[in-house]
């Protein structure tokens, strides 16, 4: 049924106060019955439930500072929303998993989650292969009906929202800070962007910056709110693979991509992979372990338009993967001018794209 204003209020208010955690917090609602009276208890009833004396005196200051009411209307004219665990839009699968949050802060469109969410992590610096394997099966994901989740980082996180967003889907973004914080700042306009084709989620109230160890917490919410979580690159000490560990503790399912085995972003890849992660090349990997009815067909060469001999030429050349414009140009048996005008018009057409370096790819 969901909560009262008045009641939201006052879970907002106990919830931002440091020390009342995902555990505490359910506790304190069971003893005095709802939020409000756990807000106005007494010093000495807040003590004799067991709170130590520092507890009871970060209540108390924050007591003293903080107007649950007026405090929740300012967050709602900063465009920012609260969803609480006695909420019905509360995300079914996070719900699920324990040490769950107590309420999300959010801003943009709160629609259904659904059961069809996957998580899309991985290094911070990816190299090409990274960012092409990661925008192939994020559109690939997408187009079969899939809610992409990441974690607004730098790399692959950046990578997975943007190609999710391109690819006309939803992204979720969890952050490791208030949601009015932006980190990377440089993903201010990602982030906008976000709040257009999904949401920005945090657990932390608005205000908070990013520090060291509010990352891994941040980390099993995108596990937990996911089917399961997509690794595409890594190094072995990757905080990628504390989201993996999550997702395992909690049930999910753990897919990693192969990589070069000369690079270190392979490394946590390849670690999963040795402890049971299933080995994704095809977005068809995923399906089939999820048991995802296919709901659309990948594009078939014959379905497509073209305007002449030569892009059908090149289109199926990139059949395999990536290309280099020489190579396209040995293979078609045609100019270097010839294949170059090609590629411009393919690529305008949303049919390859350029990965940079004289590199193409299909789209």
């Amino acid at each position: 049924m969901g909560l009262s204003t008045d009641e939201r209020a006052y879970w907002v208010a106990l919830h931002e106060i440091d020390g009342i955690g995902p555990q505490r917090f359910p506790l304190m609602l069971k003893y005095f019955g709802s939020a409000k009276a756990a807000w106005t208890a007494a010093n000495k009833e807040l003590l004799k439930i067991g709170l130590d004396a520092k507890l009871v005196g970060r209540i108390s200051k924050q007591r003293r500072q903080v107007d649950p009411k007026t405090h929740l209307e300012t967050l709602a004219k900063l465009g920012v929303r609260v969803v609480t665990t006695a909420d019905q839009e509360y995300p079914e699968l996070l719900r699920q998993v324990t040490g769950k949050p107590n309420l999300l802060y959010f801003k943009g469109k709160l629609e259904e989650v659904g059961r069809k969410a996957m998580a899309v992590v991985g290094t911070r610096k990816p190299t090409l292969y990274g960012r092409e394997v990661t925008e192939r099966l994020v559109s690939q994901l997408v187009g079969y009906g899939f809610t992409i989740v990441s974690g607004l980082a730098r790399g692959i996180d950046s990578v997975a929202h943007r190609a999710a967003i391109e690819a006309g889907g939803r992204t979720l973004a969890v952050m490791a800070t208030g949601i009015d914080k932006v980190y990377p700042p440089e993903n201010r306009e990602l982030a906008e962007k976000i709040t257009q084709h999904g949401m920005l989620i945090s657990e932390f109230a608005p205000g908070y910056i990013a520090v060291p160890g509010n990352f891994p917490a941040r980390n099993r919410i995108i596990s937990g709110l996911s089917l399961g979580v997509l690794v595409t690159e890594g190094a072995s000490k990757s905080g990628t693979k504390i989201t993996a560990k999550h997702a395992l503790d909690q049930g999910r399912e753990v897919f990693a991509v192969p990589g070069p085995i000369t690079s270190r972003m392979s490394e946590a890849p390849a670690d999963l992979m040795k402890l049971g992660a299933k080995v994704v090349t095809d977005v068809a990997d995923i399906l089939e372990e999820l048991k995802v009815q296919k709901i659309k067909e990948v594009r078939k060469v014959s379905e497509i338009e073209f305007e002449n001999e030569l892009e059908k030429k090149l289109y199926q050349l990139l059949k395999d993967g990536q290309e280099h414009i020489d190579e396209l140009v040995r293979s078609a048996e045609r100019t270097s001018a010839e294949v170059s005008s090609a590629l411009m018009l393919m690529e305008v057409k949303g049919m390859v794209k350029h990965l940079g370096g004289m590199v193409y790819t299909r789209n």
